[in-house]
C-alpha cells in the first residue's frame, strides 16, 4: 500500500521531495486604469524565500514585470504584500 500511495497519491511535495508553498501576492498596478492583483502561486521553498527575504521587493518587481508587461505599480513596489504558507495535502 505504501508503494502505491507513493506512486499515485497526491502530495504537497514536488518530485524531489521538497515542500511546496502557496504564495499570495497582493497589490495594485496601473495598466489602463488601476487593477488589483490578488494572485496565488505555488512555489518551492527556494522561490518562496525570494519573496519573503531581504530582496523581496526586487522579486515582486520581477514577477509583476513578467506577468503584467507594461504595468506600473500604483505607488511603489513596497505597497505590495506577500503571504506564504505550506500547501496542505
Amino acid at each position: 500500500m505504501g508503494l502505491l500511495k507513493l506512486l499515485f497519491g497526491s502530495s504537497s511535495k514536488d518530485s524531489k521531495g521538497e515542500q511546496m508553498y502557496e504564495v499570495r501576492i497582493k497589490g495594485t498596478i496601473q495598466c489602463n486604469g488601476p487593477k488589483t492583483i490578488n494572485r496565488v502561486v505555488i512555489m518551492d521553498k527556494t522561490q518562496m524565500q525570494m519573496f519573503t527575504g531581504s530582496k523581496r521587493y526586487e522579486a515582486i518587481e520581477g514577477w509583476i514585470k513578467a506577468n503584467y508587461p507594461g504595468a506600473k505599480p500604483k505607488g511603489s513596489y513596497r505597497d505590495f504584500g506577500v503571504e506564504s504558507k505550506p500547501v496542505k495535502k
